[in-house]
């Protein structure tokens, strides 16, 4: 069933009648610091992800619906209809938060001019709440799916995807699978996902720590070195930053402290960010009292962190559908003395997953860094030409108006990549604006990430027509 303006028009005032209810429960799974911790026998992903896992499941239960954890609490299922499925797959971990937040904390959501604020009110607990409400409004307005819809809810998605791993091991896969985690009209693939560490060889001497940052999939905004007291640097630095706005100093329990701060954004999409440990080490490079061993690991740190589209590893390469390689540092830490910096790099199908490791490997041996670990995903590519592929982007055109929308391919990583005949989609409708905020907050993994609610609210609409358009071709 393709929606007609009229079943279109049914569920738009439905949902508009439920708007607080949507709100409210979108908070009340924002409400729950969902940032994964140390492994527990029965929380395999720490006590918080847990807690919103049951959380999430609660809620489907409480509205009615069938609902359970995995064993082992990797994820949730929640289940509507009989007959083909479509799968719906949301997740309920988020990123760290990082500081700097100007409209509310972080798990303590708020609704200000028709957008919610909190943690993960985009990325991605308002998929868990679109995935609710289709399944509400198929059920309470009685409309002809056509089939199951099966929600899926994760618990770590950002940092693994080891809970849909497991589902694919110990479930049937869906028949076709929609993910509320990316932008609309409707991405038909991803680009690859190569994440590393890499270490100095050599120890620093007067910087005694060099720390910052949140996850692998974040532009590093902040980072904190700590200077030997008493050393030629350390009475250096006061002068290096005077009226540099970017750094600020002060004292750790006797350790003179140097913070930087840039600007983050989701790895996916660099532009415009501004990385705080690049940040860092050209300042400190630029002051004469830097010890000659200091400053060549500064060097070569600095060499890996001069570009975000593949320049410092000779992959400066676009992708005829993907675009650009990306190559983002997320992480910044010291072991031992020694400076340990990670990367998160996205490409395109057209760039072979052997290539981007050789290109790593060349480049670490040339700057004289260590490979530490490394986790190489390749990307997928649907065929646009495909009926499913017509269907999505079809329905998206006709609920929207939209007839020049085309489908498109993601830079992001999504549960997706894990399923067959799987769609990625948003989580807001385009034309629905959050709020004015400054470079660097309101998006997904950004300080202030916020939703409009009535955006939400088209995205439920579109989750529902696009699922039952999708089982029309079964």
């Amino acid at each position: 069933m393709i929606f007609d303006k009229k079943t279109a028009d049914l569920v738009r005032a439905y949902l508009a009648d439920h708007r607080g209810e949507m709100v409210r429960d979108l908070m009340r799974l924002i409400r729950v610091p969902s940032i994964r911790s140390d492994p527990k026998p029965d929380a395999p992903f720490g006590d918080a992800c847990l807690k919103a896992l049951r959380e999430a499941v609660s809620l489907f239960r409480e509205n009615g619906f069938d609902a359970r954890t995995s064993e082992g609490n990797r994820y949730g299922l929640a289940t509507y209809g009989e007959g083909p499925t479509v799968g719906l797959f949301g997740h309920t971990d988020v990123v760290p938060v990082g500081d700097g937040w100007d409209y509310c904390p972080p798990f303590e959501p708020a609704e200000i001019d028709g957008c919610v604020v909190g943690r993960g009110s985009v990325d991605n607990k308002a998929a868990i709440v679109i995935s609710l409400y289709v399944m509400r409004a198929a059920r309470d307005l009685g409309l002809p799916i056509g089939g199951k819809i099966v929600t899926f809810i994760g618990a770590a998605e950002e940092t693994g995807m080891e809970d849909v791993e497991a589902f694919v091991k110990e479930n049937p896969m869906p028949d076709f699978s929609i993910t509320p985690d990316n932008e609309y009209p409707v991405s038909l693939g991803e680009k690859g996902i190569c994440r590393f560490f890499v270490r100095s060889r050599e120890p620093f001497a007067d910087i005694l720590s060099f720390e910052g940052g949140l996850a692998f999939n974040v532009v590093l905004d902040k980072v904190r070195i700590g200077i030997k007291p008493d050393s030629a640097l350390a009475r250096a630095i006061p002068e290096a930053i005077k009226g540099n706005d970017a750094f600020s100093l002060s004292d750790e329990n006797g350790v003179p402290t140097l913070t930087a701060k840039g600007v983050t954004a989701h790895a996916s999409m660099p532009k415009n960010s501004v990385n705080a440990a690049d940040l860092a080490c050209k300042l400190l490079l630029s002051v004469p009292a830097l010890g000659e061993g200091d400053r060549r690991i500064l060097e070569r740190a600095a060499d890996l962190l001069s570009g975000v589209y593949g320049e410092p590893f000779d992959l400066k390469k676009d992708d005829p559908y993907f675009g650009p390689v990306t190559t983002v540092n997320g992480i910044v830490k010291t072991e031992d003395g020694k400076l340990e910096l990670s990367f998160d790099f996205r490409y395109g199908t057209s760039v072979p997953a052997e290539e981007i490791e050789r290109k790593i490997d060349e480049t670490l041996a040339r700057v004289g860094f260590d490979l530490v670990s490394l986790d190489n995903d390749e990307g997928f590519r649907l065929p646009d030409d495909q009926p499913a592929a017509k269907t999505v982007i079809e329905v998206y055109r006709r609920l929207t108006g939209d007839e020049k929308a085309e489908p498109y391919y993601s830079a992001g990583g999504t549960y997706a990549r894990h399923l067959k005949n799987a769609f990625s989609v948003g989580t807001s409708l385009p034309g629905y604006p959050i709020l004015k905020m400054r470079v660097g907050h309101g998006g997904e993994h950004q300080p202030d990430e916020c939703i409009n609610v009535e955006g939400l609210l088209g995205a439920t609409l579109m989750t529902l027509a696009m699922a039952t358009g999708l089982l029309d071709t079964l």
